[in-house]
């Protein structure tokens, strides 16, 4: 028999992978001011292959691809939904932005509103004046916030006291940055919450400086997981080549540019380990000449956040890196640094903590014992309820590959969507491959996803679960009145409803199969069923979408996915043509993820394949995004692979040093 395993449970105030990504279905979109550009219908040409692969020969494990090619003679049904409606529809309202969001992207009805009164804070006033707004103003620990008009009269402006939630040494964090106006480098293992210091420290400083405070991270990905920009889109220094004193040229040139740097009074970098240290260098002397300050980064208050024994900077072109605390300028800058040391992400599993840390420092390797214990996670973990674990992979290509193979196996019609791109031209393509959402979606009944939006408090980013059915919206509501709700059918009458589904802008006769599932409906149902296949006949193929029921706090819920808004931030509001913005479901496969994206997140079920690894950190990164040693599993796992940086492994023990001597 085999035995259900039990989902870990998180502890309170400390998130899983959805913690990373920001805001909610709630979030509003700050309203662009001018008027966009007309834009021109883009037409996509039909590939032979469904799902088309490139530059995956280049593979450096880095970068998000597509989902591998599904054979172009596969003998399911393909359903396009580029559809003309829905492309009108959609790229009409790129031409009209001053219609609400919520014209554009329907959201789920059935989706729990946010409680606008979560907290009773106790609050204090301070009176500053005020600045121009960006969508950071919308941004406050993960919820929505109104965005203030402009004014240049002084304000009152309430600052919510800290997460009570958060630990001491977290606290410190918040102290030494929001009262003491510090410089500070925090660091910590995987799961010490780093990011949810982050989000607490931007709440503060939001409602201290308003759109002043700049949160950005060195990759779109990790930019992504806290709600931020690059650090070079936010800063609009272009991918930052020329010198110093060049750049700082350009920008005293620029009104706008010039009033963000000077108006800045927080910089925030996540993920600094992958920040050159040659470049921090370069923006540190570059601030001081723009600002004509004097002082460290020109008087601009620096927090940064990271962990140097996980992924190092990325090489460009082949040129030398160097970590960031290795910069001339890092202990000009930093004036405190804090190391993390209480985990919450394994917190009860005490073995897994001792192995992770054995891994992180590279110990591991003269701990004969401690690498047993590794090889005795080469195991299959069953799981009960059809949520299969995410396996992690080192490349692309690996990942492609095994999402594009369970994809295939699936017996059911294909179902492709295509994203909607507000900006199509060519110079837009890299950012939008920065995006989780993907250009081209392919979905089957049965097919494991995983939610890349927040949605509500309880479907967040990263939640698990199946593709059920597809529908359209106004057929599933039809069947929640008719039905009740889709988790807690019966298996005959999923059957129905699922058949149901395939009627749908089709007109034929039943066939035997079907037949079979009529008569065996029982009588008082079957006016219902009767009624609803009617309804099909007003419905069109282009307004299908998909049924997942995800697994959400131990219980089953059937959510009808949405296409939803994905912003691409350029500090470019007020420009004729606005941020580029992806139309898109919030919806990725995800039988597997490759280990880059997967760094900052949680995964509670976790399968880790280390053969082909080949970075510094990559090993530990994998496995400590698991939750407990029983949901996990690591394939390949050989200590002579297991990479760290001497440099890095030096740099912390002066840090332990220099706390013990403090």
């Amino acid at each position: 028999m085999t035995r259900k395993k039990v989902e870990p449970k998180v502890p309170f105030g400390q998130k899983v992978i959805s913690e990373f990504f920001g805001t909610s279905s709630n979030f509003k979109k700050v309203e662009k001011k001018s008027k966009v550009s007309k834009q021109k219908n883009h037409t996509i040409e039909r590939q032979s292959s469904i799902i088309s692969i490139t530059d995956i020969d280049d593979d450096d494990g880095f970068g998000d691809g597509h989902d591998v090619s599904i054979d172009a003679d596969t003998s399911a049904e393909m359903m396009n939904f580029r559809d003309p409606k829905l492309n009108s529809v959609l790229q009409n309202k790129f031409n009209n932005p001053n219609k609400s969001s919520s014209q554009l992207t329907r959201t789920n009805s059935i989706l729990s509103e946010k409680n606008s009164n979560d907290l009773n804070h106790e609050t204090t006033s301070i009176s500053l004046k005020r600045s121009s707004t960006d969508l950071l103003d919308s941004f406050e620990g993960g919820k929505a916030k109104k965005v203030l008009k402009q004014s240049s009269v002084v304000s009152n402006i309430e600052i919510p006291t800290y997460n009570q939630n958060l630990s001491s040494e977290q606290l410190e964090v918040i102290t030494k940055v929001v009262d003491q106006k510090l410089n500070v480098f925090y660091t910590g293992s995987a799961g010490t919450g780093k990011s949810v210091v982050l989000r607490e420290l931007v709440r503060k400083l939001k409602a201290i400086y308003r759109d002043n405070i700049g949160v950005t991270a060195p990759t779109g990905m990790a930019a992504c997981n806290i709600n931020g920009q690059t650090i070079y889109r936010y800063l609009e220094i272009g991918l930052g080549l020329q010198n110093p004193t060049d750049l700082a040229r350009i920008i005293q040139r620029n009104p706008a540019k010039l009033r963000k740097w000077t108006m800045m009074k927080v910089l925030i970098i996540d993920e600094i380990s992958m920040v050159d240290g040659y470049f921090f260098d370069k923006l540190e002397e570059t601030a001081r000449r723009v600002r004509g300050n004097a002082a460290p980064f020109g008087g601009i208050q620096i927090v940064c956040c990271g962990d140097f024994y996980q992924l190092p900077p990325v090489s460009s072109n082949g040129k030398v890196t160097k970590f960031c605390f290795q910069a001339k300028s890092w202990n000009l800058v930093i004036q405190e640094n804090i190391v993390l040391k209480q985990i919450f992400r394994q917190k009860g599993d005490n073995e897994l903590i001792e192995m992770l840390n054995a891994l992180r420092n590279g110990s591991i390797k003269n701990q004969p014992s401690m690498i047993e214990k590794f090889h005795k996670l080469n195991k299959s973990v069953k799981y009960d309820d059809g949520i299969e674990p995410t396996q992690l992979y080192p490349t692309r290509r690996e990942v492609l590959e095994a999402n594009g193979c369970r994809l295939k196996q699936l017996n059911s019609k294909i179902y492709e969507y295509s994203a909607i791109d507000s900006h199509p031209e060519e110079s837009y393509k890299s950012h939008y491959s920065q995006l989780l959402c993907e250009d081209k979606l392919i979905l089957k009944e049965g097919a494991q996803v995983m939610n890349i939006k927040n949605m509500d408090d309880q479907l967040a980013n990263g939640s698990l679960g199946t593709v059920l059915c597809f529908l359209t919206r106004n057929l599933f509501f039809k069947i929640l009145e008719l039905y009740g709700s889709i988790e807690d059918l019966d298996p005959q009458m999923l059957k129905e409803v699922k058949l149901i589904s395939t009627r749908i802008g089709v007109v034929q006769e039943w066939n035997e199969e079907e037949k079979q599932i009529i008569e065996n409906m029982p009588d008082d149902r079957k006016s219902k069923f009767e009624s609803l296949v009617q309804y099909t006949a007003q419905e069109t193929k282009a307004d299908i979408l998909p049924v997942v029921l995800y697994k959400l706090n131990g219980s089953d819920q059937a959510r009808l996915v949405d296409r939803e808004e994905f912003v691409i931030e350029l500090g470019k509001e007020k420009t004729a043509t606005g941020n580029p913005t992806r139309i898109q479901l919030p919806i990725i496969l995800a039988w597997a993820m490759s280990i880059h994206k997967a760094q900052g997140q949680t995964i509670p079920r976790l399968k880790v394949d280390l053969n082909k690894i080949f970075e510094n950190g990559h090993a530990y990164v994998a496995i400590s995004r698991a939750v407990s040693k029983e949901n996990l599993q690591v394939n390949n796992f050989r200590p002579d692979k297991i990479r760290i940086s001497q440099v890095v492994h030096d740099f912390y023990k002066s840090l332990e040093a220099r706390s013990e001597k403090s």
